[in-house]
């Protein structure tokens, strides 16, 4: 048995009445207090995969170690990545390394399986890092051959998770592809680790790590990548592995004190990713087939679109989220005037809080006084499936 915590953007500030520093706190707690409530009550390792402060200050790295070494037990080892915001002040990734105490590159053996970090130099590049990753990876399998690889790096790997698309690396591929063994955890993009996204697998098998500071996801959106309430987000992983190398990964969430539930709308279980046999790429289950495999929305019986609170040409619409069996991600908006497409909105869903808000509201502005206006609202999951039909209304503004 083997359990560990990985986290990734904590973003650490120069003040300890910063947010992040009472959730890094919160962390430890909630991780220890879990493992306490099991038959296997240990937590073996603690993993920062990068950006663990936000602008590379000694400040900020002082208040993490305040942190680490209050809240961490002695016997529990504590591994870390490096990358740019680490390095944002100036400083190098050997500052790093003295002012938190921990290497940017190890090859740690924990109760049998190998903890590989990598982080990339002061150039921004991981190349010198590939020949010694390779030879690291070699030795591990050559060990053993089932045994899951856990390597920890802070930018994505393109072309793998929810967010690697935009701010993922393909330095690291050429060498991880070789590899079915490697469970690979990163971050950099603070995409949320509840969306089944976040989980793929295709040469290996990857993990978002989400961000203890804010989350963000993909532009398009009308209000930007950034959405509402961001800061009212902070996530990690609590990773268990067994006696037959299967391995279960658990998102948590510090804003609640819980694990996370699956996003589905139909079941209220906990979310857990499932690795049943690392090794063995013919068994993995989080690959694309999802995107062909996944249900499309559906509004609730019933649900109809609300539109009120008109103020100086604003008003609210308000309508039930919509359901389906992965994740419904995000909606458009199209505000129609006399059958013309008059303004088009994009906006998430808030999947990523939780409890999720059972209903969403988007507030139209510059709307003309004692006009008659039409909306169609369409839902869209997490795998760009789409409701059917959307949902519609029609309004008149007041008249001034």
């Amino acid at each position: 048995m083997l359990r560990f915590v990985v986290c990734s953007d904590i973003h650490m500030e120069n003040e300890s009445s910063c947010r992040q520093y009472g959730r890094l706190e919160k962390l430890f707690e909630y991780s220890y207090a879990y493992a306490q409530s099991q038959a296997y009550a240990s937590i073996d390792a603690f993993v920062f995969a990068g950006d663990i402060i936000t602008s590379g200050t000694r400040a900020q790295a002082n208040n993490v170690v305040d942190i680490v070494n209050r809240c961490k037990r002695p016997e529990t080892p504590l591994m870390c990545v490096y990358d740019n915001h680490d390095i944002g002040g100036g400083n190098t990734i050997a500052d790093c390394e003295q002012w938190l105490g921990v290497p940017a590159n190890e090859d740690r053996v924990i109760n049998g399986f190998h903890f590989i970090t990598v982080s990339y130099n002061d150039d921004h590049s991981f190349f010198p890092r590939l020949p010694s990753l390779y030879r690291q990876l070699s030795a591990a399998k050559k060990e053993n051959p089932e045994k899951p690889i856990f390597v920890f790096n802070h930018r994505h790997i393109q072309g793998t998770v929810y967010g690697s698309t935009v701010w993922g690396t393909a330095q690291l591929s050429p060498v991880l592809n070789l590899f079915p063994q490697v469970i690979d955890f990163s971050g950099h993009s603070h995409y949320p680790v509840n969306d089944p996204r976040s989980c793929s697998q295709y040469f290996f098998t990857s993990f978002g790590c989400g961000t203890l500071s804010y989350v963000e996801l993909e532009d398009g959106m009308s209000y930007g990548s950034v959405p509402p309430g961001a800061e009212a987000t902070a996530q990690f992983y609590i990773v268990e592995v067994y006696a037959d190398n299967a391995v279960a990964v658990l998102p948590f969430n510090i804003m609640t004190g819980e694990f996370f539930t699956v996003p589905s709308s139909y079941s209220e279980q906990q979310l857990i990713y499932y690795v049943t046999n690392p090794s063995d790429r013919s068994g993995f289950s989080y690959t694309n087939a999802r995107y062909k495999t996944a249900d499309a929305p559906v509004w609730p019986q019933g649900a109809q679109a609300a539109v009120g609170n008109f103020n100086a040409g604003r008003a609210t619409v308000s309508f039930p989220q919509a359901l389906d069996g992965e994740e419904i991600h995000h909606y458009t908006l199209v505000l129609k005037k006399g059958g013309r497409t008059v303004g088009t909105y994009r906006f998430f869903s808030g999947f990523y809080f939780e409890p999720m808000p059972p209903t969403v509201s988007w507030t139209l502005e510059n709307l003309e006084p004692g006009t008659g206006y039409s909306i169609e609202i369409t839902g869209f999951d997490t795998y760009m499936k789409q409701t059917k039909a959307p949902l519609t209304a029609e309004f008149t503004t007041p008249a001034e």
